[in-house]
C-alpha cells in the first residue's frame, strides 16, 4: 500500500478509537441512507453526479472533420449510492465535533460529450464508471474535519462515437483503441469554517489514482484484433490536488469557487525513447452558488461557470493535449 494510505489508515484507526466522554455517544447503523461524510469536490471532474455542461464550447476534437473550436455540450449521469453507515452522530448534516462516521457506497456514473458543429452533431465518446467506495469523516478537531475516502476497485469503460468513428475511419492513421481499465483511489480532505465569517466553509483535498491492470490504462491491441501493436502506459500513478470556498449563504445557496488540478497521463500508444510518455497539469475550475452541504429536497442543487484546461478527459482522446473546454454548468438531485 502506498504511504499516503498507510498514513491515511493509521490515522483514521485513531479517530475511531478516540471517544469522548458524551452520553449521547451511541453507534447507529443505517442501510441506504445518504450522509455528506466525504462529499466530492465540486469542481471534480466528473464524479457520480447528475449534470449538464450547456451551452459549452471546447477545442476541436482529433478526428474532426470540420477545422476550429466546437459547440459541444457534455453531460454526467450518475450517483453515490449508499448501502452502509456506521456513525456516533444522532443528527444528520454535517459532522459535528468529537463524532466520526464510516459508511460503503456504490458510485456509478456515465459521461458523454457531443459535437454539434459536425454534420449530425456526432456523439464523440461516452465513458461509464463504477466500483466499491468507502468514506470516513470525523469532528477530530475543534473547528475542522478530517475525511477518507478509499476506492478498493472500480472500473471504467470509454467507447467512442459510432458517428464519430465512421468519420474518423476514412483517415488510414486513425486507430481504435480500447481504453477500459479497473482502478483503486485514495482522497484525504480537511474541511472546516470561520475563515472570514461565522458561516463560510473551506476544504483542501490530495488524491490519488493508479489502475489495477498491469498493462495500465488501454489494451496493447487494438479493437477488432489480438495483435500487440501498441506501447502499454507506464507513468500510470495520478495525483489531484483540490481547494474550495463557500461564502456565507445567501437565499438558501452559497457562493463557491472551487478548484481540481491533477498531473494527467497524455497517453502515448506509440512510445519510444525519442517519443516517449509525457504528463501534463491539467485544471478544472468552477465559479458558482450552491445549496449547502447535507442540503436535500433541492432539484437544482448548483450552478456554475467552469473552465478546463489540460489533457482531454475522454476516452482513447486522452493522447490530446493542451485541450481546454468552458461552459455554463447544472447539477441535478434531491
Amino acid at each position: 500500500m502506498c504511504r499516503p494510505c498507510c498514513v491515511a489508515m493509521l490515522v483514521l484507526i485513531q479517530c475511531v478509537l478516540w471517544r469522548p466522554a458524551r452520553a449521547q455517544d451511541t453507534l447507529s447503523t443505517e442501510f441506504f441512507r445518504d450522509h455528506p461524510f466525504y462529499e466530492p469536490l465540486l469542481a471534480e471532474p466528473r464524479p457520480a453526479r447528475t449534470m449538464l455542461l450547456v451551452p459549452g464550447w471546447s477545442k476541436e476534437f482529433p478526428d474532426s472533420v470540420k477545422e476550429g473550436n466546437r459547440f459541444a455540450w457534455q453531460i454526467s449521469l450518475g450517483d453515490e449510492l449508499p448501502i452502509l453507515t456506521l456513525s456516533n452522530q444522532q443528527s444528520s448534516g454535517v459532522m459535528e465535533n468529537g463524532r466520526w462516521g464510516l459508511g460503503l457506497w456504490i458510485p456509478v456514473s456515465f459521461h458523454v460529450v457531443e459535437d454539434f458543429k459536425d454534420d449530425s452533431a456526432p456523439i464523440v465518446d461516452t465513458d461509464y464508471r463504477f466500483g466499491f467506495m468507502t468514506k470516513f469523516q470525523c469532528g477530530c478537531f475543534a473547528s475542522m474535519r478530517l475525511g477518507f475516502r478509499f476506492v478498493p476497485w472500480a472500473h471504467e469503460s470509454t467507447h467512442l462515437g459510432d458517428e464519430y468513428t465512421i468519420e474518423a475511419v476514412k483517415d488510414p492513421s486513425f486507430e481504435r483503441i480500447n481504453v477500459s481499465y479497473e482502478y483503486w483511489e485514495y482522497g484525504i480532505s480537511l474541511e472546516g469554517g470561520g475563515l472570514f465569517n461565522d458561516e463560510d466553509n473551506w476544504t483542501i483535498r490530495h488524491g490519488g489514482l493508479r489502475p489495477w491492470n498491469a498493462e495500465g490504462y488501454y489494451s496493447d491491441h487494438l479493437l477488432g484484433s489480438d495483435v500487440a501493436t501498441l506501447t502499454p502506459s507506464m507513468k500510470n500513478y495520478e495525483p489531484s490536488f483540490g481547494v474550495e470556498y463557500r461564502m456565507r449563504a445567501w437565499r438558501g445557496r452559497q457562493t463557491y469557487v472551487s478548484a481540481d488540478v491533477r498531473n494527467k497521463l497524455i497517453y502515448n500508444y506509440h512510445q519510444t525513447p525519442e517519443n516517449p510518455e509525457d504528463r501534463q497539469w491539467s485544471w478544472n475550475i468552477q465559479v458558482g452558488r450552491a445549496v449547502e452541504i447535507g442540503t436535500t429536497g433541492t432539484p437544482l442543487k448548483q450552478y456554475f461557470v467552469q473552465f478546463y484546461h489540460g489533457v482531454n478527459p475522454y476516452g482513447q482522446l486522452r493522447s490530446q493535449q493542451d485541450y481546454w473546454s468552458v461552459g455554463l454548468g447544472w447539477v441535478f438531485g434531491l
